[in-house]
């Protein structure tokens, strides 16, 4: 998986971890949060495979279109699987888009 923060930014914006805190918000950003880590299989009583379940949520002012298929692009590149894309909804206050991507991660 390499950073999720890394792999948000290679598409040409910033990420970070929980809610974004830059003084002066740009016109895109990603925030994303881990949602649960768990056993996706076991093995003798072990784990032999476990799960990381994301939420990115993609910060737009404008059409998103190209970003988030950028995104769900690099994701798919670094080996998460795109469980899928939420419903996006606007923020009158900001003039932000928010479209949220809920990712999965295997780990062997």
């Amino acid at each position: 998986m390499g950073s999720l923060k890394k792999v948000l930014e290679s598409t040409g914006i910033p990420a970070q971890r929980g809610v974004y805190t830059g003084k002066q918000k740009p016109k895109a950003y990603y925030t994303f949060l881990l949602i649960t880590r768990d056993t996706a299989a076991s093995a003798d009583d072990k784990e032999a495979v476990g799960r990381e379940l994301w939420r990115v949520t993609l910060f737009y002012k404008g059409d998103f279109e190209e970003q988030l298929k950028a995104a769900v692009e690099a994701l798919k590149a670094a080996g998460a699987y795109i469980n899928g894309v939420g419903a996006e909804s606007y923020e009158t206050d900001t003039g932000y888009w928010l479209v949220p991507i809920d990712i999965e991660f295997l780990k062997e």
